[in-house]
């Protein structure tokens, strides 16, 4: 069963030290990432939710988006992203 981490409100430069905590206090786990409340998302949380992801595919575990918020969905596709990014193997 994965981890599962609520992603915040704001994913702004301001919340990525708590969510890099988050993430690494759940290092040798698999992740769900909840981003049901995200209203915006940044380009720095975005580059660690990115970095995170890379590492947990390098350590044969999974790092998923799960619920993602409208907002979410937006925010990815300003970056040239998805929700498909966040789907199975990183590449």
């Amino acid at each position: 069963m994965a981890t599962r981490i609520v992603l915040k409100e704001k994913l702004d430069s301001a919340s990525v030290e708590e969510l890099r905590e988050a993430l690494l206090a759940a290092k040798d786990d698999d992740i769900a990432l909840d981003g049901s409340a995200v209203e915006q998302l940044g380009g720095l949380s975005l580059e660690l939710l990115m970095a995170a992801r890379h590492l947990w595919g390098q350590a044969g575990k999974s790092l998923t988006l799960d619920t993602p918020s409208v907002q979410l969905i937006e925010d990815l596709g300003r970056f040239g992203l998805s929700e498909a990014d966040f789907q199975g193997s990183p590449a």
